[in-house]
């Protein structure tokens, strides 16, 4: 009677643990035999068939290129594997655990071979499990339509949990005693019936919450780490988790079915030894077994650091996770900087290697979101314009780089245009307008670009006002200044153009400067999807040409997109690129200039869009490839296109589920590398319903 007696002690779960602990190794061999095979085989197929849909962000393997199917179907079949290898392990690890509580050592190859004998048993426990939990959410779904009470719901489902929690200690009834599936429930829950909450509150603390505690640290563990160490913490966090949680699990479930067994009256040892495998002792664990044990956690974790299929790096930071909204403020001049889904404006490099992200909301005053360093860790956020100036619902801001590093922002007072130089914490005014118009502001086009010394370049276009009430035609003129204060504008009128639509929340007009601090400006009609390419043969622009790569085509006022914009930047050698989305059939395209005037030029697509996409952000880089940052219209995806010649590659750098606002942005940072901000839309920390996140792709110099 001494394993009676000593099966009766409380403190079960303790117990379990310290003789899990004790005999760790022997327990995870079941799993070292079974997990370890069927994960090694699955990462290689993973590895081998991820292709163009694999990228390495922040030094962890995901699936962005593929398709919510495909990944879909991906999970499933992990799942699928990992759940079958389980309803052999976890069976066979209860045997050896009751083994050692029994002082009957059992081998994993013995433990294995009895689990499988009785699998059909074991198979109809899993789908009585699955029935289950198919009826618990349904009964929480139900609560939450019939009462729309979350928390009643959740304390339905707490409860459910709990009371099904003593059916597991049907799996050693079904192994030991030979029980059918349905019969083993029903004597797990009669061994239970004089103890039943004590029961399953053992079982809840076991084989739930202290498992699940040191999972989600396993799996928070590895950021903190330190370089490399933080790809090895994700491989094999993994692996631990699933060799080494499944033993304390088992080691309750075996305690615990032993102990109720011992409180049956007229029950001696030989009950308890019941079916348990015979067979020659287990052989000693050899010093091979760990490096067999994390062998899928170092192999995932050498294909990710080695990257030998080349996928692409990046650095990816969601600025606003942390983030809760402001209070409603009791006094004005206590408003903090907010921001909504469509306030992202512009990225800029600020000084050092800081990043600086221009917001403004058209709705309120524009705002200065700047990152410590290029990955966006640390971040501050300020309104841009000094206190009391500008107006709200005015037009979106335009802005640029300085090359000290400051930016160069607009902003209207009234009818006034006027300049702002910022820093990352705030900006000061210049020294007065710089134009002003009798249309209404947020009807006029404005672009920013600035020269080599520092003088900034405004292209400024307003319907011409000798056309009276209904012009047919806009001015475009160009705006120097011979420094950021712009004391003395000097405005030159170039061209007369067919009249168009400007609008605050789109970019409408870009300007850009060549060589030689020569202006090159691009507008594009959102009704027609037509292109003018204005470009100066000097740097004042006394001789301005305008062509029309892209024609007009039919359309009218009531096909306008929801989105609509380019974004321009010029080669090194005087050409013009021009990315934007095709109002007329809304794909995403890139007009690749052959001359400096753009009177020859290819159109290359680069993917499909949708009326609602993102405008395209478009960045040289380096070496003076065009880089195009767009909206995939197939899976949601941010797609990055590195042009080079006449081909350009697109490859996945993000997902989401929603959309990427209105527009994107796009700079170059201060390591050479291309930085990405774009919104999530359905991201849902607390009190927001979208997020700002920045991408940064790392190794795009090796493609």
């Amino acid at each position: 009677m001494q394993h009676v007696e000593r099966l009766r002690a409380d403190r079960v779960p303790f117990l379990s643990y310290l003789d899990a602990g004790r005999h760790l190794v022997r327990l995870a061999l079941p799993g070292v035999l079974v997990h370890v095979p069927l994960a090694t085989l699955t990462l290689l197929a993973l590895t081998a068939t991820a292709g163009g849909s694999a990228t390495v962000a922040d030094q962890r393997l995901q699936l962005v290129g593929t398709s919510d199917a495909a990944l879909t179907t991906w999970i499933v079949v992990a799942a699928v594997v990992a759940l079958a290898g389980q309803l052999v392990v976890f069976p066979a690890t209860v045997v050896i655990a009751a083994g050692h509580l029994l002082d009957r050592q059992v081998a994993p190859v013995e433990a294995l071979r009895a689990t499988v004998r009785r699998l059909p048993s074991l198979l109809v426990l899993l789908g009585v499990a699955v029935l289950a939990s198919g009826a618990i959410w349904a009964a929480r779904a139900g609560v939450l339509t019939a009462t729309d009470g979350r928390w009643q719901a959740e304390v339905l489902l707490v409860v459910a949990v709990f009371a099904a929690l003593p059916g597991l200690l049907a799996v050693p009834g079904v192994l030991l005693h030979g029980c059918g599936g349905l019969s083993s429930i029903g004597r797990a829950y009669r061994l239970t019936r004089l103890r039943f909450l004590r029961t399953a509150s053992t079982l809840a603390v076991g084989v739930v919450l202290v498992p699940g505690a040191a999972a989600w640290a396993l799996s928070h563990g590895p950021p903190l780490l330190p370089g490399p160490l933080t790809t090895l913490g994700w491989g094999l966090a993994g692996t631990v988790s699933a060799l080494a949680v499944t033993p304390f699990q088992a080691a309750v479930v075996a305690r615990q079915f032993l102990h109720c067994m011992a409180w049956r009256t007229e029950v001696d040892d030989s009950d308890l030894t019941h079916g348990l495998p015979d067979g020659a002792p287990p052989s000693p664990v050899r010093l091979g077994f760990l490096p067999m044990a994390l062998l899928p956690g170092l192999l995932f974790s050498g294909v990710v650091l080695i990257n030998p299929f080349g996928w692409p790096e990046l650095a990816e930071k969601n600025v606003t996770e942390s983030w809760v909204p402001q209070e409603f403020p009791v006094l004005a001049h206590e408003r903090r900087p907010e921001l909504r889904p469509f306030d992202l404006q512009a990225l800029h490099t600020g000084r050092g290697a800081g990043l600086i992200v221009v917001m403004d909301g058209f709705m309120d005053d524009s705002s200065l979101l700047a990152c410590a360093d290029p990955s966006c860790v640390r971040t501050s956020f300020e309104w841009a314009e000094p206190r009391g100036s500008g107006t709200r619902w005015e037009p979106g801001t335009a802005s640029t780089r300085l090359p000290d590093g400051r930016l160069l922002l607009t902003t209207w007072t009234s009818t006034r245009l006027e300049l702002l130089t910022c820093e990352a914490t705030g900006c000061v005014r210049s020294s007065g307008a710089v134009a002003t118009t009798r249309s209404r502001p947020e009807r006029v086009g404005v672009a920013l670009a600035v020269r080599q010394g520092g003088g900034p370049v405004v292209a400024y276009a307003e319907a011409d006002p000798a056309g009276g009430d209904r012009p047919t035609h806009d001015v475009l003129s160009f705006i120097f200044c011979a420094d950021p204060s712009c004391a003395h504008p000097e405005r030159r009128r170039i061209a007369q153009l067919e009249t168009t639509l400007y609008s605050a929340t789109h970019d409408t007009l870009a300007v850009a400067l060549g060589p030689g601090d020569r202006p090159v400006a691009a507008r594009i009609d959102a009704v027609d999807g037509q292109i003018h390419v204005i470009s100066c043969l000097d740097a004042a622009c006394h001789r301005p040409t305008v062509t029309r790569p892209v024609p007009p085509a039919p359309s009218s006022l009531d096909d306008l997109p929801w989105t609509f914009g380019l974004d321009l930047a010029v080669r090194p050698d005087g050409r013009p690129v021009i990315a934007y989305r095709d109002p007329r059939d809304q794909a995403n395209k890139l007009l690749d200039c052959r001359t400096p005037d753009c009177a020859q030029a290819d159109v290359r697509t680069l993917g499909a869009g949708d009326e609602y996409h993102a405008i395209p952000a478009l960045a040289l880089d380096r070496s003076g490839r065009p880089l195009v940052a767009y909206e995939s219209r197939e899976h949601q995806r941010l797609m990055l296109a590195v042009c080079t010649g006449s081909r350009c590659a697109s490859i996945p750098v993000a997902k989401n589920r929603n959309g990427f606002g209105e527009r994107l942005a796009m700079t170059i940072n201060a390591d050479g590398n291309p930085a990405i901000a774009w919104i999530d839309h359905n991201a849902e920390p607390t009190g927001l319903d979208w997020n700002l996140h920045v991408t940064t792709p790392l190794n795009l110099t090796s493609r």
